[in-house]
């Protein structure tokens, strides 16, 4: 495991910025390095200077020191040498500024000392702005880290073809007293630049130092003793899984998987048996497209423009992301290690839908089934994640069991909380009068999307709507508590933990279902 210093407060950084690095190097690398650090920290520290003197608003100041990190660790990483992918690079982090979608919500910029063939590698955090928040949300923030002595927090891991925008989730978290933050991943979402190509790696471990310089600045913010339960959803999960078990980062009290990308649609033997094929393909090129069709039912089940529930296309950009070999190659190698067994040295959880639909035809049932991924072989691959496993199946779940109809994300959310106040917060207390109004906005949560402003157009909401905003937020917390009745409509208080076998929906596999995963 590669251990991170944290350098504070040195000269000629903005007053907000952090910058962190390796504890240790070895011969000319290293004097490279120290020369590359203090280049970048001499440039950054004169862009922020130059930004503060014209006084401009926050989105030009951050472009401002983007573009200075983005120039200098160009030059530096020239001069430092690529960092590999087993090296954890440094990493400049810029202010917390208003996020550019979300009301209520910062976004802070991770500037790493790593480049690829498409430039800088930039990742982007989110949090909730503190200020936004409900006095009963701020309450139990402070009761958990001072009177119980166990502060938590959430450390969330987007999919493929996917960002953070879920606003639900991270209200019902907050709600709860436990911190979130959740990351878009270099050339996803927010940390998409122009001129890359959306999504692509051909390694999914080169995430690694962008969930670790995540991780550290939980613990920043939180302190030391802070609990951090990961969630990764899909390819996330995939992603976070290897995580825990290469570097085995310390604060991570347990790992919790919404339908987690562990195996392909074509199950462990069809991947065997493609393998050479996408080797094949990613040899002439790794950015070659790959011949997948997209029927595009997943999509149908999610948007309330089509046959869905939900209101978040505004928080979509006009990125396309597309198949590539090298992309999917870098999937098939991180199955192949899921198939050959993790070691994750913490409680796992994961949930999947009861069934899956991967036909060619549109059913309306694909409402309540997983259109992506086939949950037997999901399943199945769970078992080899590590020593305790538990595994939860939610009836009617969509692929994003998050997104599902509100039966289903109910009993989700409820699994996924009570199961962590076990073994994520160390038995903390999860006080019912907390959990069921927090319930009912999961509920209802559709109708939250239509309450927050459309951040579309990149400026982010203004500070005075987001106020209004959160404000009426924790109204709806409040009156939804005071009608919530002792149980939730008698659902259960304990996740399943026993997999039930569902037969797959109608029709043959499509196993060309290349949406949000």
């Amino acid at each position: 495991m590669t251990l991170w210093r944290k350098d504070k407060q040195r000269k000629g950084l903005p007053p907000s910025a952090t910058m962190h690095s390796q504890s240790s190097h070895h011969g000319n690398k290293a004097a490279r390095c120290t020369d590359a650090t203090a280049t970048m920290r001499n440039a950054l520290g004169a862009a922020s200077a130059g930004a503060a003197r014209g006084k401009g608003n926050s989105s030009s100041t951050a472009a401002t020191v983007e573009a200075a990190a983005t120039g200098t660790v160009r030059n530096a990483a020239a001069g430092a040498g690529h960092a590999t992918v087993d090296e954890h690079p440094m990493v400049f982090l810029g202010r917390w500024v208003t996020d550019t979608w979300l009301e209520g919500y910062q976004q802070r910029t991770a500037f790493f000392m790593q480049t690829d063939d498409e430039g800088q590698v930039i990742a982007t955090f989110v949090r909730k702005d503190s200020e936004t928040l409900s006095v009963g949300s701020g309450w139990r923030r402070w009761k958990r880290a001072h009177l119980w002595r166990k502060p938590a927090a959430i450390l969330y891991v987007h999919g493929w073809n996917d960002h953070f925008y879920r606003i639900h989730a991270s209200e019902f978290w907050e709600s709860l007293g436990v911190r979130f933050y959740a990351i878009d991943l270099a050339k996803f979402g927010r940390s998409y630049r122009d001129g890359q190509t959306p999504g692509y790696t051909e390694n999914l471990h080169s995430y690694f130092p962008q969930l670790d310089a995540l991780r550290d600045t939980i613990v920043d913010e939180c302190g030391p003793d802070v609990r951090i339960l990961v969630i990764g959803h899909s390819m996330g999960g995939l992603i976070a899984s290897l995580w825990l078990d290469h570097t085995q980062p310390r604060n991570v009290t347990a790992l919790a998987l919404n339908s987690p990308w562990l195996e392909l649609q074509l199950t462990r033997f069809g991947r065997l048996l493609t393998t050479p094929v996408v080797r094949g393909f990613t040899a002439v090129g790794g950015k070659n497209t790959m011949p997948l069709n997209d029927p595009g039912f997943y999509g149908r089940t999610l948007y309330r423009s089509q046959d869905g529930e939900w209101d978040y296309e505004r928080y979509q950009n006009d990125v396309q992301y597309v198949p590539r070999a090298g992309w999917l190659y870098a999937i098939y190698r991180a199955q192949d290690e899921i198939a050959h067994g993790l070691d994750i040295p913490v409680p796992v959880l994961v949930c999947t839908s009861d069934k899956s639909m991967l036909q060619t035809k549109w059913d309306p049932a694909m409402a309540h089934a997983d259109t992506v991924l086939d949950v037997q072989s999901v399943r199945a691959a769970a078992v080899n994640l590590g020593k305790l496993v538990t595994i939860a199946t939610i009836p009617d779940a969509l692929h994003d069991i998050s997104l599902s109809c509100p039966t289903a994300r109910v009993r989700y959310f409820k699994d996924v909380a009570m199961w962590a106040s076990q073994w994520a917060w160390d038995d903390s207390p999860l006080p019912r009068r907390w959990l069921n109004p927090a319930l009912d906005v999961i509920r209802r949560a559709s109708e939250i999307y239509a309450d927050h402003g459309d951040g579309s157009d990149g400026n982010g909401a203004t500070q005075g709507g987001t106020r209004q905003t959160s404000a009426a937020s924790g109204a709806a917390i409040a009156a939804d508590g005071a009608k919530c009745k002792a149980s939730d409509n008698g659902a259960p208080d304990k996740p399943d933990d026993t997999s039930r076998v569902t037969a797959a929906g109608d029709g043959k596999p499509d196993h060309s279902d290349s949406t949000v995963k």
